[in-house]
This record gives structure tokens, sequence and C-alpha cells, in this order.
């Protein structure tokens, strides 16, 4: 082990949100060999807690170290204790598994946990976790090796023990303004089905659901909140990163986030490994397709099933892959205010409700209900359909926003206020929309800062197979900035989101 000296605990009210910070005296950090970027091991009534370093040269006092809103509130750490400090390393079965994984040697599943391990104990630096991660798209994985890795991503930190059917539904994404979890949720919890839902942050489109919940409601709670919630409400929406399961997880999406890309293969590791911290037995996994949406074509999708198909079964669990036509867009608008406005309207039957994700929800639900053998076929349909147009869903949503303590329980669609800088883009002649590029969309959204900059939005007035008429508004832009419109314009000068004929 490394040098160990000891500093007094300070708590300042800053946070991070994604990483674990604390902030040491520069001089006798080098001291002890500890740069910025490093990271060091607190040691903590009994527990050892890796952490991500920052320096100070002149706030942070010698036999200081200033702790980040995240890391305190976390580990319940008090102001004014004293704790011990060392320089992290990563264990040597990780590191010696990582270079034989790069040199494109086959893994054995202690080897496999060596890595998990050390990523989910925050041992791995970024760039340790970004080679481990840039494997997924060079080496192919055999499905062994991808239910070992999901085994382990799991394995290695906490996981729930539910004791009922407990059911869930993912979507893979890539589909702007896909936000059928929201329906979903509430309407299956109604039922009596348990629901406990956790999401990540977007990867490949502007807004999924983390973005999308945290516009109505906390998303922020703890393993014991979460058995809590799901006990008394049948469901939860919550986010991923606050739990302690399958940390390994959200730093490889960390990782994979600046690019917008994960491989398949890793995708499917951790979107089961999930699953079974969290001790899902009944999934429905929503797998879009369309050229241009996140997967391309049909055998890719049906490479996927499979992929799952064997990792749900060596995990004993009940799963149905549906494939879904991913053709455009579901509704307009692509923001997390647009896309809940859409979603509360399905929910409270408001009669400009977008009918295609009204279906799409009800299609995917009647799924869940068949899967938990609650009705079959026609039944299972019409049976979240009544769920719907009864009201039942929104009261149980009601009872969800009350619960995850936040917000307004009787908010209204038309609540939610809309900006007013925008840009419209009209037609320059008469034509029919033929395709719509969906990549080209959701890279549109991100130049104008969406999700980051809530004020930033893209609302489609046309979708595939209208008719446009010269001077007739195609989208809409919103952004807080004229720079940020100017720099979406400028990218789509040799790019049309729209083919015509």
């Amino acid at each position: 082990m490394s040098q160990i000296f000891h500093a007094k605990t300070k708590r300042i009210d800053i946070q991070n949100w994604e990483e674990m910070i604390v902030v040491l005296n520069e001089q006798e950090a080098r001291e002890y060999g500890i740069n910025a970027f490093d990271k060091v091991s607190i040691f903590y009534k009994g527990q050892e807690i890796v952490l991500n370093v920052d320096l100070s040269n002149k706030l942070v006092k010698p036999r200081e170290i200033w702790l980040y809103k995240d890391v305190y509130k976390k580990y319940k750490i008090k102001e004014n204790q004293n704790v011990w400090i060392s320089f992290t390393t990563n264990s040597s079965e990780s590191m010696e598994a990582l270079k034989k994984a790069i040199k494109w040697f086959k893994l054995n599943y202690k080897e496999i946990y060596a890595i998990m391990k050390d990523i989910s104990t925050n041992r791995f630096t970024d760039t340790l976790i970004t080679y481990f991660s840039a494997l997924g798209f060079f080496k192919k994985s055999t499905d062994e090796e991808l239910f070992m890795m999901t085994k382990a991503m799991a394995e290695t930190w906490e996981m729930l023990k539910f004791k009922w059917v407990v059911a869930d539904k993912h979507c893979m994404g890539g589909v702007p303004g896909n936000e059928t979890t929201m329906i979903m949720i509430p309407l299956l919890a109604s039922l009596g089905i348990k629901m406990p839902k956790t999401f990540s942050k977007s990867i490949t489109t502007p807004a999924a659901t983390w973005e999308c919940v945290d516009v109505l409601m906390d998303i922020s709670f703890n393993k014991q909140e979460i058995e809590n919630l799901v006990k008394k409400e049948n469901c939860c929406l919550v986010r991923w990163w606050w739990l302690d399961l399958a940390p390994a997880d959200e730093k490889l999406i960390k990782v994979a986030y600046p690019l917008s890309m994960q491989s398949f293969s890793r995708t499917v590791v951790s979107i089961m490994a999930k699953k079974y911290a969290m001790w899902i037995n009944h999934s429905l996994i929503d797998i879009p397709v369309w050229p241009t949406a996140k997967v391309s074509n049909k055998k890719t999708a049906l490479w996927l099933k499979k992929k799952y198909e064997y990792i749900w079964k060596k995990l004993w669990m009940k799963m149905i892959v549906e494939i879904t036509d991913a053709k455009e867009p579901i509704w307009a608008g692509i923001w997390p205010h647009l896309q809940v406005r859409e979603v509360l309207r399905v929910l409270q039957q408001h009669e400009l409700r977008p009918m295609d994700l009204q279906n799409k929800a009800i299609h995917l639900c009647s799924k869940v209900i068949e899967l938990v053998w609650m009705a079959k076929w026609k039944k299972a349909h019409e049976l979240a359909y009544n769920q719907l147009k009864s009201g039942a869903a929104w009261k149980k949503m009601q009872k969800i926003i009350k619960a995850q303590r936040w917000k307004n329980p009787n908010i209204k669609s038309e609540d939610l206020k809309l900006w007013k800088f925008k840009k419209e883009v009209k037609a320059e002649k008469n034509w029919t929309i033929k395709k719509i590029d969906l990549k080209l969309i959701n890279d549109t959204t991100r130049t104008l800062w969406s999700p980051i900059d809530e004020t930033s939005w893209l609302y489609l007035h046309k979708k595939t197979w209208d008719k446009v008429k010269e001077n007739d508004i195609i989208y809409t832009m919103y952004a807080s900035e004229t720079s940020k419109i100017n720099m979406a314009l400028q990218n789509l000068k040799w790019k049309k989101m729209y083919e015509i004929k």
C-alpha cells in the first residue's frame, strides 16, 4: 500500500452529479505522489472509498480534504472528521486482464470480474475505461463472454431482491421523441404489475427518459427508497446513477457519451446487467429499426434479439423482444419539456394528444400484460387501452409524482411553458416528404445544446408523406443564443433532415 496521511473533512456546496470529487492541498498531495485527476482512497468508518482528486494551491490547507456534495451525501461523511488518505492503484488482476483483452485473447469469468470490480470501485481512470469500452467495437465477443460480462457487472456491487413478479420495459433508443416509458410505467402499475424503472442519461438521442422524468419529479433515490416506492406504488421512475447497482455500467456510459456511440454488444450487456441487478424477472425490450435509427436494419435487430435471448435464459428471466418501425420521430417535439407535454396529453387524454405515441405505448403495454400472464392478445390490448381511457394511468402518474417528492402532481400538459426565441425554416418549393433522417435530427438538436440547455429544442411541423407547399414551415429551432441556431443551420447547409420527391 502507498503512503497514508490523515486530513480533516470539510463539506462544500458544489455538486458534479457524475464524478465523486475531493480537493486536496496541492503541495501536500504531491509530497505523497498525488497529482490532479488521480484517484485516492479515503478510509472512513471501516470502509474504503475511491474518489477523484482536484488540487488547490491556496483554498485548501494542508491536512484538509474538501468533499463535494455528491461525496458527503452518498457516503454520509460528516464535517470535521479525521480520515486517512492514500494514493489508489488498480489491482494487478484487472490490469493483466485488460492487457489480455487488448491483445484479443478471451477472458474467463474471474478476469472479467476483476475488470468490472475495479471499474465499479472507481479504481479505473477514464482512460482505462475508454480502452475497455472501445474493445466492444473492434473485438467480437462470444455469447458466453457477454453473459459473463453481464453477470460480473451486476455482481460486483449491490443487488435488489424483490419477492414478486417484477416487470420492466426498455427501449434501445435512437428515435427522437419516443417517450413511451412515462406512459407505460404508470399504466402497468395501475394494473398491479410491479414496474421498478431505472434509467441512464441519453447517449444517442437529445432527450431520453432521464431528462424527461426530471421535468416532473425527483429522480434521485437510494436502494431502500426504491423498495418502498415499489411496495407502495408498484413502480418508480428513478435514475440509475444514484444507486450502487452495477456502477460499472454508468462509468462505461460516461465515456461513450461524447461520441454518442456504444457498441451493440456492450449495449446488450448494459441493459441486461441492470435487469439482473434490479432482480427483474419479466422484461420487454423494444428495438426500433430504420436506416437512420440506432439499429439500422432488421438483420442487426435479429442478431441483438439472439444475444438478449441467450443471456436472459442463462439468468432465468422471461423476456420478449419487440422489433418496431422507426421510420420517423414519434410525434413532433424533440426536447424534454416538449416530450413531457406530449406524454401528459396522452395520459390526460387531451384532444391534441399524439396518436402515434399513444398507439405505440398501448401496443407495448399489451405485450407486457401478456408476458406476466394477466391477459392475452385482444384482451391485453383492451385492458391497456381502458386504463388509459378511464384515467387510471394518469391517476397513478399523479401518485408517482407525489411519492417522488417533486413539483406539481396536478400539472396539466399546457402548463409546460415553451420558449419564444426561434428560427422557422420554410420550404423553398412544393414537395412530398419521403424520409426523415433521425441521426441528423439528433445531431441538430445536440448542436442546439439539448438537453443541457433547457431553452434548446426542435419542433417538426411535417412528417413522412406530408405534402409541403412553398413557404410552409417545415421545422422550428429554439435556442438561448442565435449563435447556436446559426451553427445548426450551417451544419444543415449540405445535409437535409428530409428526403423529398
